[in-house]
């Protein structure tokens, strides 16, 4: 591939073409410049359409989404670790992630989606049929494969001292597999997977995932998945999660560990019921009064030992949810004339418990970043469209699972560069209204409207007038 830039020397403006090709020996893409004259020369224009005129126009194809995406690979993270992972055997890998992207379609479409999209002149000889994507998947659901990109992956993202967020969620399927299970999933029982993630707290960026079957706790996974992450290099220094995950065991592990939680304290504890009756009274006064965000809330905070450990609890009331939880209370008993049986001080509070000393005002901010997870877990099934699973192997489902994650660091980082101006679909149909010519040596590709010099402009990236085949 290759397109025009243009250079400023000594004050005057000289345009290059510059073409990228794989290098055998190093194993890597390189690029090479060639002069091309200076910008508004005559003899430069003349020579442009000359080369055109010359040729024969061979097709026309979608440009802009598969440029656009192609130069957002370039620039992100991973695009050297899967070219020393992947390879040229597996070269269908990259196609593949475009079009998940770009189509959020059946596997089975991506043949018909890179006939008539320019991605097909950007990776020759591609071989997008089922057959091969099986295959794609089996490599990419190798356990060498995976650990060996977590493990570069996660060096690449700097640091190795981490406040992370561990959350999971369910991922409903049919699939004939041993690792299918019944589990519990939106108020009903189904056959699913369990997905484990992990976000970087400060950044929100997926650092890590595991599936697990689908009738497997929450609470048992806790302890392996710090692990793991301890074994890829990342100590975890603070760890956010949720009520699913409290237990003796994996709490006095963290302390233990030397790392530091946050955590909704479950009902059912001990605990809970005990601050509940004796801490509650004195609530709603102004010394506990805080704002988060928009809204105001009582916030207060008592020492505790926690399993024989110094720990912090931290009574959260929101006087709006105790009003509407209450009124919905008095509701049921005179509709069907059942007794009050919740306690009234249960009403619109909860517990969090920390090994840290959160100030009264930070804490419940801390706690809900948690939010940033479920964002992300919605990301994955709605915009991806993970679901439904079509993979019936071990082999191809880990592949598909490990393909999906890395689709969704390159879709969060798309996002991110949108600034909420767009969605990531939007920009991709957008885009996908530029389209190219195609000629024997070169692509002319249309002019951008409005819209879509602003997704480019985001993005960084310079749309050339011309690209070589």
């Amino acid at each position: 591939m290759s397109f025009t830039i243009y250079k400023i020397i000594n004050g005057n403006k000289y345009a290059y073409e510059i073409t990228s090709y794989w290098d055998a020996h190093l194993k890597k893409v390189r690029k090479k410049s060639k002069y091309l004259g200076i910008p508004g020369d005559n003899n430069l224009i003349r020579k442009k359409r000359d080369e055109i005129k010359d040729t024969k126009e061979l097709l026309q194809l979608d440009f802009g989404d598969g440029f656009l995406l192609n130069e957002l690979y370039k620039k992100s993270k991973l695009h050297p670790i899967l070219e020393k992972l992947v390879g040229q055997e597996y070269k269908e890998l990259i196609p593949l992630i475009f079009y998940r992207l770009a189509m959020q379609s059946a596997m089975y479409n991506a043949e018909h989606w890179i006939t008539g999209n320019v991605t097909n002149l950007f990776f020759k000889d591609i071989d997008l049929s089922s057959q091969n994507i099986s295959k794609t998947l089996k490599h990419l659901g190798d356990e060498y494969v995976q650990r060996e990109f977590f493990s570069q992956y996660l060096k690449n993202l700097g640091g190795t001292d981490k406040a992370v967020i561990i959350d999971a969620t369910s991922l409903p399927n049919q699939i004939h597999t041993d690792f299918n299970a019944w589990g519990y999933a939106s108020g009903t029982i189904e056959k699913q997977f369990r997905l484990l993630c992990v976000l970087d707290k400060e950044t929100k960026i997926p650092l890590f995932y595991r599936y697990l079957p689908g009738n497997l706790a929450d609470v048992s996974t806790l302890q392996r998945t710090v692990f793991e992450l301890s074994q890829m290099g990342v100590k975890s220094s603070f760890v956010l999660i949720d009520a699913g995950y409290f237990s003796e065991e994996n709490v006095l592990n963290l302390y233990e560990e030397k790392i530091n939680f946050l955590s909704r304290l479950p009902s059912s504890r001990t605990l809970y019921k005990e601050l509940l009756a004796t801490e509650t009274r004195d609530m709603e006064s102004k010394a506990y009064a805080t704002k988060c965000g928009n809204r105001g809330l009582f916030v207060k905070r008592i020492k505790v030992k926690l399993y024989g450990k110094e720990a912090y609890a931290f009574l959260v009331l929101d006087p709006i949810r105790k009003g509407k939880e209450i009124q919905a209370m008095v509701f049921d008993c005179l509709d069907n004339e059942n007794q009050i049986t919740r306690d009234f001080n249960a009403c619109g509070t909860m517990i969090l418990i920390s090994s840290f000393p959160f100030a009264a005002t930070e804490v419940v901010e801390n706690y809900y970043t948690r939010q940033a997870v479920e964002q992300v877990f919605g990301f994955y099934k709605d915009d991806l469209q993970s679901l439904p699973l079509r993979c019936h192997t071990d082999s191809t489902i880990r592949g598909y699972l490990f393909l999906q994650f890395i689709v969704l660091i390159l879709f969060l980082e798309f996002r991110s560069k949108l600034v909420n101006k767009f969605t990531v679909e939007q920009a991709l149909l957008i885009a996908r209204g530029i389209k190219c010519k195609v000629f024997e040596k070169r692509l002319l590709i249309a002019e951008l409207n409005k819209n879509q010099r602003q997704i480019f402009e985001l993005c960084g990236i310079m749309v050339p007038k011309f690209c070589g085949i």
